[in-house]
């Protein structure tokens, strides 16, 4: 023991054994030249309760808890957290915690997120300005050879995905730097269907495909952000429409779990009469830059993030995302978004 206490006291990485109230019991010479006596105050905050939550110290030691690490910003610096111990001293439990400084590593990626966004955003302008000419010229009165209608409607369609691309793209670089945030407002959950729907019912009718929606009057609202939820609706009705034939169907439907009398939870389902997806896929679709083997019927590869995204979407308003799929019949996406307050 007296051999291991010194090697930890000769670490370079900043490591102390503390209790849930915030006291030190061990610290080693490089978190005492890290931290000084400081940390008596930033530890002790970190234990405190405020507003009836908790700080970031006590999910180490709540009982069957997975936090095993956490990026803090401690005086000024952001520090990695990780939990190497919990232990329990005359029936005090205590954690030994290293602390690894990576405010650079954190500086880095705001960074690569600040340039990705800034870059989608000089994207977007000249694209949309694309969009509304080629909507305009389709939707006038004008008779255009079929040659160079079918040249400009297949010229829209490329310029929608492009548009999607750029989108998810700029999502995915929210997660990563995790600047992804749910805002707390009430949702209509009618209304994002109906705007999601709307959206692509043109999409759909030059595609040949019909694209229905279908909810009570009684859908409850939801606390979280609507643009994001549209989106996520969005995402999968396009992926959807993507993979069903001429003359299939995509609908589009909510339902509520009730607990009792009261509403626990809302169905969204996304089903679709397309090629579905293989069985050994299903388990991977939601992950990063996962695709399905199946060929797109209207061309085009995506970024694979489509899916993932609509995941963080969803687990970011407390729900969760499943699926169910047949080869050659159809798939059903699934959201289950609970009828309280978002995470």
């Amino acid at each position: 023991m007296t051999t291991s206490r010194s090697l930890v006291d000769n670490l370079p990485q900043p490591i102390a054994v503390v209790t849930e109230s915030g006291g030190v019991d061990y610290k080693n010479g490089a978190f005492d030249e890290t931290f000084g006596t400081d940390a008596i105050q930033w530890l002790k905050e970190a234990a405190r309760a405020v507003a009836g939550e908790r700080g970031w110290l006590h999910g180490f030691f709540v009982e069957g808890d997975d936090l095993q690490t956490i990026d803090v910003e401690i005086e000024g610096r952001v520090y990695r957290v990780d939990r190497i111990l919990r232990v329990t001293e005359d029936d005090v439990p205590k954690v030994a915690l290293s602390f690894e400084d990576v405010t650079r590593e954190r500086e880095a990626e705001q960074a690569k997120s600040d340039f990705t966004a800034q870059i989608v955003h000089d994207l977007r302008g000249p694209l949309s300005g694309i969009q509304g000419t080629l909507e305009f010229i389709l939707s006038a009165d004008t008779k255009l050879d079929t040659m160079y209608a079918d040249l400009l409607q297949e010229a829209q369609r490329e310029s929608e995905r492009m548009m999607n691309l750029i989108n998810e793209i700029l999502d995915f670089s929210k997660i990563k730097s995790g600047n992804f945030i749910v805002e707390q407002e009430p949702v209509r959950v009618a209304g994002v269907l109906k705007r999601a729907v709307r959206s692509l019912q043109q999409v759909a009718a030059r595609d040949e495909v019909f694209l229905i929606s279908a909810h009570g009057r009684d859908v409850p609202q939801i606390i979280g952000s609507v643009e994001k939820l549209t989106q996520a609706v969005i995402n999968l009705i396009s992926n959807s429409l993507k993979f069903t034939p001429q003359k299939g169907l995509v609908s589009v439907g909510a339902q509520i779990e009730r607990k009792g009398d009261a509403p626990e939870a809302i169905v969204i389902t996304v089903t679709d009469s397309g090629m579905g997806i293989k069985a050994d896929e299903l388990q991977s679709i939601f992950e990063k830059y996962k695709q399905s083997g199946t060929k797109s019927l209207r061309g085009g590869a995506g970024t694979g993030l489509g899916l993932y995204i609509v995941k963080q979407v969803v687990e970011a308003h407390g729900g969760e995302v499943s699926v169910a799929s047949v080869e050659g019949v159809g798939t059903s996406m699934v959201l289950r978004l609970p009828v309280r307050r978002a995470a």
